[in-house]
């Protein structure tokens, strides 16, 4: 069950979802869907270094999806204590991120785990039970705690 705590009600939720926002903006390469997030303002969608594929369009992306990657993946993830997801809209589309969160809140990409998984897809819907999930946020977070910022 993801933390229900209204982020953004504080200053600290505040600097924390900048974080994350800055932090897969530079993301590179997720291992899941073989492509990379857009590149921040650029107008353009990047490319993954290995594949050359963009990042996958789906019709609708579940919230069985998001929670089955992270049950997946969490033994590739040990130093892992929550998981979170971020949606951004992107005209049409929703380019949603998956990720694990480090003891301090940091997506484990930025603690220089080369292996975290990390897993980013566009879709043109969210199904009900995702939208209700985010409510009027776009991050959630899996976890027993909320991490501190």
């Amino acid at each position: 069950m993801p933390d229900q705590r209204a982020l953004g009600d504080t200053a600290a939720d505040g600097r924390c979802l900048g974080t994350f926002d800055g932090t897969l903006r530079e993301a590179s390469a997720p291992l899941e869907c073989g492509g990379r997030s857009r590149a921040a303002g650029s107008g353009r969608s990047t490319r993954s270094a290995r594949s050359g594929r963009r990042v996958p369009l789906r019709a609708v992306l579940t919230y069985r999806d998001v929670v089955a990657f992270l049950v997946r993946n969490r033994a590739r993830a040990p130093e892992a204590a929550a998981g979170a997801v971020l949606r951004q809209r992107e005209g049409p589309v929703f380019l949603v991120q998956t990720f694990f969160l480090d003891q301090e809140g940091v997506p484990l990409r930025d603690t220089g785990t080369p292996a975290a998984p990390v897993w980013v897809c566009r879709a043109r819907r969210l199904d009900g039970e995702l939208r209700a999930a985010f409510g009027d946020k776009d991050l959630i977070i899996f976890g027993q705690e909320a991490p501190s910022c």
